[in-house]
């Protein structure tokens, strides 16, 4: 590469390493000999010499759903500009998948992690305390972070939802969310329904929580709202904890000429672009995923940047957009 350019080996490298130190004419010359030669560098060489992959390692359960989407999305349009890389895995709500991709990205020497909430397993726990790099834990928010973290308040996301129900009258809410077996964010949302119905005076008993195993469909939408629809005791109101189910239940109450919310009021979870759109537009909890993925990258950079450990917390919060399905 040096001789074919005819720069210097030094003049080279740096350009490569630090390229905002080189002059824009060398970078464009040296640029035009990579492009002429196709070289590609020996990027593992180079990480054993500075110690740094520039590749942060990342796990989302799903990618069906554009909230998970926009959040990795997020982060790598933040980090791309500082030289780093994403390395996506998929977990499908599986904490040993999430093992197996930690442990992935630590033997691929990657600068940080960024995880998809605090369900992980005994070993990822134990991996990730060893991990000298930035551990970001999004999606939720908790005090027990590993590192840092940032997301919204899930258990009071799905209480306020509950309550704007109880508000409206309802008086036969029923909640149908994802398994909350190794799933944090489900388990608060779940406590979230439960705790501002008790506070409500309202009895929440078997009938009044479906659960269904994740990941969360649209397809499933439909047989979950039938189902409810065929008890002897109709719910008046059907709030799910996860969006595209409750897009399903809608278009099959629409197919199926049941009246929304005059038969049965629906209301979701994470404000899908769709749900506006919908013949009737739905009553969700907007998720600001994509905000949450350039600010997980925000903490990652920092800590890469020589920011102590301090264990932050950042809630982005979240909002109720009301609309006409309730």
């Amino acid at each position: 590469m040096s001789k074919a350019s005819g720069l210097s080996l030094i003049t080279v490298s740096r350009a490569l390493r630090q390229p905002e130190t080189v002059h824009a004419d060398t970078r464009a010359k040296i640029q035009k000999t990579i492009d002429e030669l196709g070289y590609i560098p020996n990027l593992a060489a180079r990480s054993l010499v500075s110690q740094r992959s520039d590749m942060i390692g990342v796990v989302v359960p799903i990618l069906a759903s554009s909230l998970f989407a926009d959040f990795a999305e997020g982060v790598s349009k933040a980090l791309e500009p500082q030289g780093q890389r994403v390395l996506l895995a998929v977990s499908n709500w599986q904490p040993e998948k999430e093992e197996e991709a930690i442990r992935t990205f630590i033997a691929r020497q990657a600068d940080a992690i960024i995880l998809t909430g605090f369900s992980h397993t005994d070993a990822a726990r134990r991996l990730l305390d060893r991990y000298d790099g930035p551990v970001v834990e999004a999606w939720n928010t908790r005090e027990n972070v590993i590192d840092s973290a940032v997301g919204f308040n899930n258990h009071a996301a799905a209480a306020e939802m509950t309550r704007y129900l109880i508000d409206k009258g309802y008086r036969d809410i029923v909640m149908v969310g994802g398994s909350s077996v190794n799933n944090d964010q489900a388990a608060d949302r779940t406590q979230g329904f439960i705790d501002a119905m008790t506070a409500a005076g309202r009895e929440v008993g078997p009938e009044s929580i479906v659960e269904f195993d994740n990941p969360a469909t649209i397809e499933s939408g439909g047989p979950l709202i039938r189902s409810l629809l065929a008890r002897d005791r109709k719910p008046d109101a059907v709030f799910f904890l996860a969006e595209l189910p409750a897009q399903g239940a809608m278009l099959w109450c629409l197919s199926n000429g049941v009246r929304v919310p005059e038969d049965v009021a629906i209301a979701g979870f994470g404000d899908l672009s769709l749900s506006a759109l919908l013949p009737v537009p739905m009553t969700t909890v907007q998720i600001r995923g994509r905000e949450i993925g350039e600010a997980a990258a925000a903490q990652t950079l920092q800590r890469l940047q020589g920011a102590p450990v301090d264990r932050t917390v950042k809630d982005v919060g979240f909002q109720l957009q009301i609309r006409s399905s309730t």
